[in-house]
């Protein structure tokens, strides 16, 4: 059984856009940590019918990531292992909430690279898996870091160790799953302000100062979207992502 953790941001802020094989990207600044106590369960075993995936999900199997991780990783595959990886099926007992800003898809794309290089026996450096990762979902390459808390820059690919302590955190998800590319088309087109100042300087103790607004670039969008997210900004929750979940540190 492999468990594939939750994620927060502790902030997310807009730095720009950059166009990568004619596709527009927003880059960011932003502190991942992983939520050990929420994760979804995958078990990876033989398959007679060739590659499935199992579980409770929301959309098509071509659009799952971790058959996006299954497609992006068999061109670097010889016939052999590309039958193995084929006869596969992966079971997931889904826990982390889908459009919530926690990271679920991208975790389990992430936990199925990492198993899927050792099972082949591929000895891949993490830079290499990152490679891959990013034509998967830009939050993946953090999972595959393993990273508990990780200060991410570019448009998710850039990870490095966090010399910041994980928070003890609570976690409220309503039940609305936010679009992401909604909420960061809303942002482009009603709100976009990127940041003048590197907050991957900032430790967290600054960070849990500000405002809910100020912490998240897409706090605004979603809202506009999503007029009852507000009620939990008040609260002085912060979003995690492009949402619907919120945290803030345990009293």
């Amino acid at each position: 059984m492999i468990k594939s953790y939750a994620k927060i941001n502790i902030f997310l802020k807009i730095t720009g856009r950059v166009i990568i094989e004619s596709i527009r990207y927003h880059t960011l600044y932003s502190r991942f940590m992983l939520v050990k106590n929420l994760f979804d369960c995958l078990e990876i075993q033989e398959s007679k019918v060739g590659f499935e995936i199992l579980g409770d999900f929301d959309c098509p199997m071509e659009k799952n990531t971790i058959y996006k991780a299954y497609e992006a990783v068999l061109p670097f595959l010889n016939q052999e292992k590309q039958e193995f990886l084929s006869h596969q099926k992966v079971e997931v007992e889904k826990k982390i909430p889908s459009g919530a800003g926690l990271g679920g898809g991208s975790s389990n794309a992430a936990a199925f690279l990492l198993w899927a290089n050792e099972a082949l026996e591929l000895q891949w450096s993490f830079e290499k898996l990152n490679k891959i990762a990013q034509k998967v979902g830009s939050d993946v390459p953090f999972f595959l870091s393993q990273y508990e808390v990780a200060d991410v820059s570019g448009r998710g690919e850039k990870i490095s160790k966090s010399k910041e302590k994980a928070l003890e955190v609570e976690i409220v998800t309503p039940k609305i799953h936010c679009d992401t590319t909604k909420v960061y088309q809303t942002y482009a087109k009603e709100f976009y302000t990127p940041t003048q100042e590197n907050w991957l300087e900032f430790g967290n103790a600054k960070i849990l100062q500000q405002s809910p607004y100020e912490n998240n670039d897409l706090l605004n969008p979603a809202i506009k979207l999503y007029p009852s997210l507000k009620e939990y900004a008040q609260q002085g929750y912060f979003l995690s992502g492009s949402g619907s979940s919120f945290w803030k540190v345990k009293e």
